[in-house]
């Protein structure tokens, strides 16, 4: 659908052609006819296409490289397991990486340019202990280039500063035609391209035959700097062409889990009267008349057999009580019809999008931590569930205290974490572990108990991944309900006026 200006909308017929997916290798077979270049129709920003029910949604990766931007699209984009995924790389040692991903398709060894054909791709050298820095820095790039210098061609040995020794011929084909003989006027398109210096001979190409009437968002990236045929003028003039149209190029840049629009695509969505403070830690409970109270959570790992044994338990215990169940994205995302379950039950909040060795995820950067964050917080909204409790499964760093309080959430953390880690010092061989069950109960409690009475109440946790947590639970809420003198409240509760 064209876009013109006065908000008037123009269909064009498909031009004949193939949408391929559902496969891991392809390589781009299309009809061989010319497709007639069409006028360059500018396009407003203001005019929102009203698309129909048929539509598709098309995410088109060219310089895919390790599938970083498969895995940032699909944890972090808005409905981005709605797309269909088409992957370009002209480095066929990658393949592997796109093994795990559905509704995706790779064309690999393949080259996006302007024209169809046959080029030599100059890829890195695989990595040894000996190997040299690449362009100055230690790193492994991987992917690679259609465009080197007179010195990168010649050094076959070593590859120039970018230690391109790797080639290897691939096909090419004319990317504006290949979108407009696979694509739909009608699909949602989202064009990303950091295809090294490749950009400017395709965006040429897309202006003069107006395939940029397929495309409705563009990422990537320019590089002024690679040596292609192109003057700098020339480069120039391109990318004032395609921003005339309506086309500024946004920035992604998957290596560092971001994207220019990152913070517009995700705005806070915690309501304003959500009780409880951003940038505090949650320990302990606010104390009403002098009674000390307890917040019950459950800290839900990554094997649903051991989460569901806890959880139903708690979920069968008379009288009910309050808990509130922390969970992982990609638990969710595995199992959404059971946390679905468990919301109608308990309050549910989130941990992180997935487990890290012990010790880790207090060291991950700041973008890493948002994208943890960000894609949890999906995984929950896919399922219609809100996001307002953050327990994260390690010590809260700066940058994790500094991702609650910018989305807005409520960090939450147990007084006494009950996973029964060896190191512990109460939790010996000889002090537990070689106790039958039932002798390891009361110990156990024991230790619950004595971190109560120190911190007078608060927060307590159960881990799902230790076997003892089910083994207790019902004894625990037994004592609590029965024989102490605490009061067992809600999350809201817990940290309202704290």
């Amino acid at each position: 659908m064209a876009r013109l200006a006065g908000g008037i909308s123009i269909h064009k017929a498909l031009i004949p052609g193939m949408l391929m997916f559902g496969v891991f290798f392809v390589i781009s077979l299309y009809s061989k006819s010319k497709c007639t270049p069409t006028t360059t129709i500018e396009r407003p920003d203001i005019y929102t296409v009203n698309r129909t029910s048929t539509e598709r949604k098309i995410f088109i990766d060219c310089g895919a490289n390790v599938a970083s931007s498969v895995q940032l699209f699909r944890e972090t984009y808005p409905g981005g397991k709605e797309f269909i995924i088409h992957s370009f790389e002209i480095d066929d040692r990658l393949a592997p990486y796109f093994k795990a991903y559905s509704n995706h398709v790779l064309h690999c060894p393949v080259g996006v340019t302007s024209k169809d054909g046959i080029m030599t791709a100059y890829s890195e050298s695989a990595w040894s202990p000996d190997k040299d820095k690449n362009n100055g820095k230690d790193m492994q790039w991987g992917g690679g280039t259609l465009f080197v210098d007179d010195f990168e061609r010649a050094d076959e040995t070593g590859g120039g500063k970018r230690k391109l020794t790797h080639r290897k011929g691939v096909s090419t084909i004319d990317l504006s035609m290949w979108i407009q003989r696979n694509i739909q006027i009608e699909d949602y398109v989202i064009l990303k391209l950091d295809v090294e210096g490749a950009e400017f001979e395709i965006f040429q190409k897309m202006l003069k035959d107006g395939t940029f009437k397929w495309i409705d968002k563009l990422y990537g990236e320019y590089h002024f700097h690679q040596p292609i045929q192109f003057s700098q003028s020339k480069k120039m003039a391109i990318k004032y062409e395609v921003e005339k149209r309506g086309f500024p190029l946004l920035e992604w840049v998957a290596e560092y889990r971001t994207y220019s629009d990152f913070g517009d695509l995700h705005p806070i969505k915690v309501k304003p009267e959500t009780r409880g403070k951003t940038g505090i830690v949650y320990r302990r409970c606010s104390a009403e008349d002098g009674k000390p109270r307890v917040a019950l959570t459950i800290e839900v790992g990554m094997t649903r057999k051991l989460a569901e044994k806890v959880v139903a338990a708690a979920m069968a215990y008379i009288p009910q009580i309050p808990i509130t169940l922390f969970v992982y994205g990609d638990f969710v995302d595995e199992y959404p019809n059971l946390v679905r379950s468990w919301a109608r039950r308990f309050e549910v909040g989130i941990r992180g999008n997935h487990p890290y060795p012990h010790g880790h995820v207090e060291m991950i950067m700041g973008n890493w931590a948002k994208e943890a964050g960000i894609s949890t917080e999906l995984r929950m909204e896919e399922i219609g569930l809100d996001t307002k409790f953050y327990m994260p499964p390690c010590d809260v760093t700066d940058i994790i205290l500094a991702q609650g309080r910018h989305r807005q959430w409520r960090i939450i953390k147990p007084i006494r974490n009950v996973k029964f880690v060896f190191t512990e010092p109460l939790l010996t061989v000889a002090k537990y572990y070689k106790y039958r069950d039932v002798e390891r109960v009361p110990k156990a409690l024991r230790i619950i108990d004595n971190q109560l009475l120190r911190s007078n109440g608060g927060v307590l946790s159960l881990d799902t991944d230790h076997p003892d947590s089910y083994m207790i639970i019902v004894f625990l809420l037994d004592y609590l309900v029965e024989n102490s003198d605490y009061q067992l409240v809600t999350m809201d509760d817990c940290i309202d006026g704290t």
